[in-house]
């Protein structure tokens, strides 16, 4: 990396404060989505390395046994929006959010990061859920050197709970009719219309499909 003078720096920090302020709107619109137990910042931005053209990458923490319903809502929400990344090319959707990682509480430890992604576990920055949620993913990944007071004292984070809409549907799809939805709709359509996506990859780095975890990064050629 070159190095950079007085007013580079500069620069960039400033880029990086209006990059925290789009995202840190878009994350006041997490609430409105049933389902989901936290949010986190991942990526470039909580590096400090993010340019014009990054998006928002997310890390997002769902109730086990609606991670596709979870996924859907996020869609739709942030797609009326005009917020989420539609694709995965380089530098095509600056300050669109990205979601490509779902865990469910039997997923939040991770196993095996290299030096790069434990510094990016470590820089987390919590934008939505219960402390309580925040805590348990982070203290599952404590092997990284992760310190979850510091990420929970972040300022960023504003420890927001779900409003009156979510919970809503939160509670009108938690039995049957939710059961049904996620098992007989919600997966079949998404694991077809991700088969036939990821076919089109010719090379995939890590990608995860199941009722547990849902990740998507891509290596491409």
């Amino acid at each position: 990396m070159k190095n950079l003078n007085e007013s580079d720096v500069l620069r960039q920090r400033m880029l990086l404060d209006l990059k925290w302020k789009k995202l840190l709107r878009l994350a006041k619109w997490f609430r409105f989505v049933p389902f989901i137990k936290f949010v986190l910042a991942n990526g470039s931005l909580v590096l400090g390395l993010a340019d014009k053209n990054s998006d928002f990458d997310v890390l997002v923490g769902v109730r086990e046994g609606r991670i596709f319903a979870a996924r859907y809502f996020l869609n739709l929400i942030f797609s009326i929006l005009r917020a989420r990344r539609l694709d995965d090319e380089k530098d095509s959707s600056p300050d669109k959010l990205c979601f490509n990682h779902f865990v469910t509480p039997v997923t939040y430890h991770r196993e095996g990061l290299n030096e790069f992604g434990a510094e990016l576990y470590r820089n987390l920055v919590p934008l939505y859920g219960d402390e309580k949620n925040v805590r348990e993913f982070l203290e599952a990944n404590l092997e990284y050197g992760i310190r979850p007071e510091m990420n929970i004292l972040d300022l960023r984070y504003s420890n927001t709970k779900p409003n009156l809409f979510a919970r809503f549907l939160e509670w009108f799809l938690s039995g049957f009719l939710g059961n049904f939805i996620e098992k007989k709709i919600a997966e079949p359509i998404a694991r077809r219309r991700l088969q036939k996506y990821l076919s089109r990859k010719p090379i995939k780095d890590r990608v995860i499909v199941s009722e547990r975890e849902l990740e998507f990064h891509f290596q491409l050629q």
